[in-house]
């Protein structure tokens, strides 16, 4: 029998993973206000726990604090965006322009991408949002790097916070399954520029469907809490 070895968590980690988890699926919103005394009931522990696990998550970008102190689930603005798909831009294609030289194709995104389009219309955008994850996260690992690995866990957890944008607006599972085939065949064709050009392509193409989700939930605000994060743009 195979053995595996487990990576032991401290109880704040297992908080933090929860919460950060319970962000992702929709559980808690943007413009959603956690305080301590909420999230100390709804898990069980301390209130000090609690702290130590939001300060985890102020530092991974996907909880903020405004100025009274209030801590809350931040809704991007296209500035925000801007600046984060920038970021990624350089890291991923980058990756794909070191996989397509050395004629690299990792399993793991093949594989993600076979399970993308076995999705149906149907299927749930957590289940999308997995494989895309899976997709992405393996062409990072194939390049072999721990500095662009390490820098794009940095940049993950806003960018899945990014992505949980789409749950309100249409997606296409079939859709998304081929945009990634498209990126997949341009890293196996070997030719570097085709890849990177993929890969921009890809990426423009999230960071423009984000903006327009964000832009129809603004419209759907009332007027002064619209113009109230229009002034405010880091939240």
């Amino acid at each position: 029998m195979s053995t595996y070895k487990l990576r032991t968590v401290s109880v704040v980690e297992a908080v933090a993973e929860q919460l950060s988890e319970d962000i992702f699926s929709g559980a808690f919103r943007p413009r959603d206000v956690l305080t301590e005394t909420q999230l100390s009931e709804r898990f069980d522990v301390p209130r000090q726990t609690i702290r130590s696990a939001i300060v985890m998550l102020l530092h991974d970008g996907i909880l903020r604090r405004e100025r009274n102190k209030s801590v809350y689930v931040p809704l991007f603005s296209e500035e925000d965006i801007r600046d984060l798909f920038a970021v990624r831009r350089l890291v991923e294609m980058e990756t794909a322009r070191i996989l397509s030289t050395r004629g690299v194709l990792p399993e793991g995104a093949k594989s993600a991408v076979r399970s993308m389009e076995l999705l149906s219309d149907e299927d749930s955008w957590d289940e999308l949002l997995k494989y895309d994850f899976q997709f992405h996260q393996a062409l990072i690992e194939a390049t072999k790097s721990t500095r662009l690995q390490k820098f794009y866990r940095s940049i993950s957890a806003e960018m899945r916070l990014a992505l949980t944008y789409f749950r309100s607006g249409d997606f296409s599972p079939s859709r998304m399954a081929r945009e990634h085939r498209e990126f997949l065949d341009a890293i196996r064709s070997g030719d570097p520029s085709a890849a990177v050009e993929a890969c921009r392509v890809h990426i423009e193409e999230s960071e423009a469907f984000i903006n327009q989700t964000i832009h129809a939930q603004r419209e759907r605000m009332d007027p002064d809490r619209a113009r109230y994060l229009s002034d405010n743009k880091s939240l």
